[in-house]
């Protein structure tokens, strides 16, 4: 059993993790509100770029060989996850999703590209050929790195080097709920579900013009999107993890501060009774002396 003294002394540590643990809450909850601004705001943007693509790749349309379907059988991977811990199963639930695809496609010459410190224990399990990884992921809105890997994965897949392209993230839906999401980026996946035939386009200057700059932009796009999303997901994993820590070391403070509470008292009580039962002892002896 732990002495007063003991007690007070893990109190001072836990409540020092405390205010350590609240910090990081708050800095976490600053920076979710700022990506995901940048989230909501871009989304949109993302979302109509895409259907544009998408609706394109249904159509009659002069070739584009970012839109052909390469022979190759081999498949590259983007796996996004972060450079630090303290999130909960945000990096665990990225490493086993990329494991998963990783058995999906055994059969196939995986390339990848990592983005986090905590991939680096993926990398000698997947057994592909590692392109690039990235120790540190850049700061937002990294718009320089996102243009690389877009440049990257369209020269190999120009050159059919690979057939597919994806990209592995963690998708920001709410607070606590988001998981992990795996998007195709090329080949461009035709919508299900074309617009009516009474519904037409018109492109300036045409459509092959319209194509050749807007599929870039799209790859492009992808992978910023799938970083922001991430980096998204990542605060707010981090917020939530911390105010839960927040909360279990108060609570600990709490049950701590009642234990020496009760030590003391105890100390108290039994100084009272070696009081009262020397008092006694020296009350009783003065009688008999006195008889």
């Amino acid at each position: 059993m732990l002495g007063t003294r003991e007690l007070r002394h893990r109190i001072r540590t836990i409540a020092n993790v405390e205010r350590v643990v609240d910090a990081m809450q708050k800095i976490s909850a600053a920076r979710l509100s700022r990506e995901k601004a940048r989230v909501l705001g871009s989304r949109p943007y993302f979302e109509g770029v895409e259907r544009a693509v998408r609706d394109l790749a249904t159509t009659d349309r002069p070739p584009n060989p970012l839109l052909r379907t390469n022979p190759s059988d081999n498949c590259l991977l983007i796996v996004v996850a972060s450079d630090k811990g303290l999130c909960g199963s945000y990096n665990s639930n990225i490493i086993h999703a990329a494991e998963r695809f990783v058995a999906e496609h055994r059969h196939r010459r995986l390339h990848l590209i990592t983005a986090g410190r905590k991939l680096r224990k993926f990398l000698p399990r997947a057994g592909g050929q590692v392109l690039r990884e990235s120790i540190s992921i850049p700061e937002p809105p990294f718009d320089a790195y996102t243009d690389e890997l877009a440049g990257m994965i369209m020269s190999y897949y120009l050159m059919e080097q690979i057939g597919h392209a994806y990209v592995l993230y963690t998708g920001f839906r709410t607070l606590g709920a988001n998981r992990p999401v795996l998007k195709r980026i090329l080949p461009v996946e035709p919508v299900a579900h074309p617009l009516p035939m009474n519904y037409f386009y018109f492109y300036e200057p045409d459509v092959g013009a319209v194509l050749e700059r807007l599929l870039p932009e799209y790859v492009r796009l992808a992978i910023w999107e799938a970083f922001a999303e991430a980096t998204a997901s990542e605060h707010a994993a981090r917020m939530v993890m911390m105010e839960q820590a927040s909360v279990n070391a108060r609570e600990m403070i709490d049950d701590l501060v009642m234990e020496a509470n009760k030590l003391r008292q105890a100390g108290i009580t039994g100084e009272l009774l070696d009081i009262v039962g020397t008092s006694e002892a020296l009350t009783g002896r003065g009688r008999k002396g006195a008889a």
